[in-house]
Formats: C-alpha cells, structure tokens, sequence
C-alpha cells in the first residue's frame, strides 16, 4: 500500500540503527514509529476522527515527524502551515484548509491564541495510549498551499498513494541515477527546506524509505547546517538558492556535502562557489500544485554540454513524469508553455473548481512556466510565463537575463520585468543590487550577445539600481511590487 506509515514501517523494520536525529540525539525509526501510534491515540482521544484536517506550525523538528505520521496514520489530514506567509494569510490557509483542530510550537503562540477552535500546544501533547496507524492509500493526507505570488494562496490536497508516489520519484532519480547530490542509507539528510514546502522536498519519506538518517534540528540555520556538514552530522540537505548562500557564506569545511537545489534558477556564481568548495549539487523543478517533477542528472548528453552549467539550468523528468511543450504565438521554435503529467497530480485546487479548471487540463498540469526541451530529454525553464516580457509581438525570457546579469562580479541580485512602451508593447528594466557599474552589467550582456546566448533585442532598455529587492513568502522577488514600482516612476 502507498501510504504515508508504511514507508515509516518499512524504516523500523529494514533499518532499526537508522532514526530520527534532533542534531544531537538520534531516535530509531522504530521508537520514532510507536511515539506516532502514542500520539495517535492521544489525539483520537482528543476527538480527531478520519477525514479531519490537523494543522502544525512548527519548524523541522523530530515531534512534527512524529505529528506527520500520527496525523496521517489515522486517517486525517495534516496542514503543514506555511510559516512564510504573511499573518492574514496564515489565518485565510487556516480558514480555506477546513482545518478543525492546530497544534503548535512555542514560536507560534500567536497563531494558536488566534485560532478559533481546539488547540494544542507540541510540547503539551502527552503519549497515550498506542492506535493503529493503518490506513487506505487513497485517503487524503497531505494539504498545502501555493505561495500565493498570484493572488491568494490556492490549496492542494494529496492522496496517500499521490505523495508517496511523488517522493519515491525523487528517491528513484537520486538513488539509481548518476547525479552529484546521489542519496544512500548511509547518508544523513538534514533537509533546510521546512516542511510546509512539499514535507521538505518529500525527504521526511525518503530518509526512512532508504534507511537513511534524518537531522531535523529546527529553524534553519545556516551556520548549524554548515556545522553538521562539516562534522559529519550530515551529508546530504536540500536548499533554495538564498539558502545556499548563506551557507556558502560561512567558514564551515564543506567539501563533501550533497546539495539538492531548486525553487529558482541557480546562478553560475554558486555553482561554481560549491565546486570551489568541494560540494555536489544537482537541482529539482517542481511545484506544490504538482510535487517533483524533474532531477538533474548526467546524462551523456549533459556531460559533453557544459557539465555543472548543464546541471544548473536542465533538469531531467523522474520516472513516470512527463513534460509537453505548447507553442505560443511570437515564441522561438524551440520555447513553449510547459505542460506535465504524472500519477501523483491531484487534478484540482482544493475548494476553487475555477483555478481547477484552468491548471489541470486532459490529465496535464499547466504549469505556468516558459521552457525548452534538449535533446537529452532535459527540460530548461526559462521563466514564468507572466513574468515573460512580450515584445513587438516576441518573447523575451527574463530569467535568462537575470542569470547572465548576475554573473557580472559586484551584482547583488537581479531581476528583469517588463515596462509599458508605446512603440513594442514591452521593453525590458533590469533591478540590480550590489556594487557593479552599469558599464560592467551592460559589457556583460554584449559579451553574452556575442557568444549567442542572448538576443541583442533583449537587451535591458535600463538599469534601475536598488538597495534591495522585494521578496515573497518563499524568497523568490516578487516581480508584481517591481513592475508597480517601474511603472509608476
């Protein structure tokens, strides 16, 4: 059966040395597993029935591993609260979730005192008496909510057998395939990517799945992650790009470490501060409205066209995903709207039939992303189509342009949006940060021009230099303050 607890079975049974670590004390997969069944019935007997949703707001600690499988085990569902977003929109999740119960750490007093129905504080939580934690794969376990860069956050709900699924995709391209981040039960996996993003990236499955170790010590930090690395505590983590950079930026002694990064694009200047650091990376393109989709990996292919740059910027589908490209009026022939499909999409947005309708089409996901497929079968994402500027009727990929810029010594950080022009529609507007003159950021995209990666046209009409740019709830830019800001000025 594809359920949540028979993974963490699978863990106790195969593997009783392997377990759940705090950073300082590990827990065996097996005890790990009868605190789930003891948490389980201290909230069945709290009143929690099958079909309930069950909120936490807690950072990546061992009890939230226990919650998850105590949760899902009895047939409820757990929200992972996205504990990024802005307090409104905690409250609106709460609300649009159906949530009926939250449990809570101390850090998240505020939430639980706002909630308006029964609570319960994580350290408060006693172990009682052991329930069972069988459950049919096609109950509803895992709810999560887009970071809501659009609009308001949109939900997504996910079967037992849909996540499960979608984790050991992951697992399966990490595990079999040649890929600098390769994963094995001798590894310990401290993943920096909180829980309320895909349960970590789906590696609070895979760790037990694979035997492995895993470190959930908290909050993230980065100097803590660089220690474990460092020491041995840990070898494995995933990571977004300003996550990485922060642990880049300390004096820890890397060498060794596996990244697995994702949720932008990774700008050449980090994969070349993790080789200069002896770390492997690979990257992952996916999304809460679809799981995993894509995992670098070497491919023939790959290695004879650029190798680390190859890796940085294509993924490869994991098993049994698939990728579709629609071509748009004024795209190059080899760009188009990415379309995917897999075993694991949940086919709706949970309570908005509208945005259903018009992201999941004929069993293909509408990803919302502007990409090109290599010959390798690796997928290249260029950039959202809403943030794609269109001019004079053709496309130009911004985020291809941010990567070049970014490569100049002194950017900061970058980001392209598009500005109303009478004449073409759109030009582009590069915000830049850090210390990089106009002249060095305009000699750079001529050099890329020269070498065919970029278009002259696409060029930037202007640099508008900033101290900082504005950031999601994920630390993505948000590109919509950017184009406000522009066209404003």
């Amino acid at each position: 059966m594809y359920t949540l607890p028979a993974v963490l079975d699978r863990g106790r049974t195969l593997f009783p040395d392997a377990g759940v670590s705090d950073g300082t004390d590990l827990v065996p997969y097996d005890e790990v597993y009868d605190h789930a069944r003891r948490l389980a019935g201290t909230l069945a007997d709290a009143g929690v029935e099958p079909g309930d949703v069950v909120a936490v707001a807690d950072w990546n600690t061992p009890r939230f591993f226990e919650l998850l499988y105590a949760v899902t085990g009895m047939g409820a569902t757990v929200y992972p609260v996205n504990l990024n977003l802005p307090p409104a929109d905690v409250g609106y999740t709460l609300e649009a979730s159906d949530t009926s119960r939250l449990v809570y750490s101390d850090d998240f007093a505020a939430i639980g005192d706002a909630f308006p129905g029964p609570t319960h504080a994580v350290d408060d939580l006693a172990l009682g008496e052991p329930a069972s934690l069988e459950v049919d794969q096609e109950a509803h376990a895992v709810m999560l909510f887009t970071s809501g860069t659009t609009g308001r956050p949109k939900a997504v709900r996910y079967r037992h057998r849909e996540f499960v699924q979608g984790a050991l995709a992951i697992a399966h391209q990490l595990a079999e395939y040649d890929t600098p981040a390769a994963i094995a039960a001798d590894d310990a996996l401290y993943p920096g990517i909180p829980m309320f993003h895909l349960l970590s990236w789906g590696s609070v499955l895979i760790a037990p799945y694979l035997g492995a170790d895993l470190v959930l010590a908290g909050r993230f930090d980065p100097e803590r992650l660089a220690g474990a690395l460092a020491d041995g505590t840990a070898t494995w983590t995933n990571l977004v790009p300003t996550m990485l950079r922060q642990v880049l930026a300390t004096d820890a002694d890397l060498s060794g470490g596996k990244v697995l990064a994702g949720g932008s694009a990774i700008p050449a200047d980090l994969a070349s501060a993790m080789a200069d650091r002896g770390m492997g990376f690979t990257t992952i393109y996916g999304g809460t409205d679809m799981l995993a989709a894509s995992v670098a990996i070497e491919t023939d292919y790959a290695r004879d066209h650029g190798g680390a740059d190859y890796r940085r910027r294509v993924t490869h589908p994991v098993p049994f995903g698939e990728f579709r490209l629609e071509r748009r009026e004024g795209m190059a022939e080899d760009m188009g709207a990415i379309r995917f499909r897999a075993p694991w999409l949940p086919g709706e947005y949970y309570g908005d039939p509208e945005a259903s309708e018009a992201a999941y089409v004929d069993g293909w996901f509408e990803t919302g992303d502007l990409g090109r497929l290599h010959p390798d079968g690796g997928l290249e994402v260029l950039d959202r189509l809403g943030d794609a500027i269109k001019s004079g009727g053709e496309w130009i990929p911004t985020s291809v342009l941010e990567s070049v810029i970014a490569e100049v010594p002194g950017v900061g950080a970058a980001a392209v949006v598009g500005r109303a022009d009478d004449e073409w529609g759109e030009r582009p507007v590069a915000a830049v940060t850090g210390t990089a003159s106009d002249e060095a950021i305009r000699a750079g995209l001529e050099a890329a021009v020269e070498a065919g990666r970029l278009n002259d046209w696409w060029l930037p009409d202007e640099i508008e230099r900033l101290d900082e740019l504005p950031l999601t709830s994920t630390g993505k830019v948000q590109k919509t303050a950017l184009r406000e800001r522009f066209e404003g000025a």
